[in-house]
Parts: structure tokens; sequence; C-alpha cells
């Protein structure tokens, strides 16, 4: 993977390096709120995703804060690679229970 990330707007003509990061998370729950000036997007881990198992509430793993224009770029990217995904494996369904399969 490329640590470098190509720039839409004025300063397109040089590409910005981004170093790896220090450690990665995992995520299956998204919370997302905006200030007049910033959009917040939190990262969380639901134990509970698909029913009771743990008795505790959603952690949040990380917290991202942006900019309008940082937060419609993520949007157009993520939508780009969305649609990439579902070109070549199909639609992503979102309903938990219609994507888990019976015991045989």
């Amino acid at each position: 993977m490329s640590n470098s990330v190509k720039i839409v707007g004025p300063d397109s003509s040089a590409p910005v390096k981004i170093s790896p990061p220090a450690g990665a998370v995992y995520s299956n729950v998204a919370r997302l709120f905006a200030t007049p000036n910033e959009v917040v997007l939190d990262f969380a881990l639901n134990l509970n995703a698909f029913g009771p198992m743990v008795d505790e509430e959603a952690q949040i793993v990380s917290r991202v804060v942006t900019s309008y224009d940082g937060a419609k770029r993520l949007w157009m990217h993520l939508t780009q690679t969305l649609q990439a995904y579902e070109k070549k494996y199909g639609p992503i369904e979102l309903d938990v229970a219609k994507r888990m399969k019976e015991a045989p």
C-alpha cells in the first residue's frame, strides 16, 4: 500500500507523504456528530453486535475530528471504494439477519 495521498484542489501537484500509523484498531460501529466547524467521527467496538454476549456498552476505539472539506473528501473516497467493491463482489447487505446463514 502506498504511503502517498492524492490531493484534490489547487495544491494537487505534489503528493503528501503519510507515515504509517502507530497501531490499527477494529471498529464495527460508528457515530457521527458535527459542530459548526468540524465533523466528529467516533469509531467503536460493539461486542453485542450479534445479540447479548457481554454486559458492557460499546467502547470508543478511535475519534477523528475533521473539517467539512476533509469529511467531504472522505465521503468521496468511501463512495468510490464501496462502488468498486460492489461492482466486483455484489451488493453489501446491511441487514445482519439477512447475512446470517442458518445452521445445516
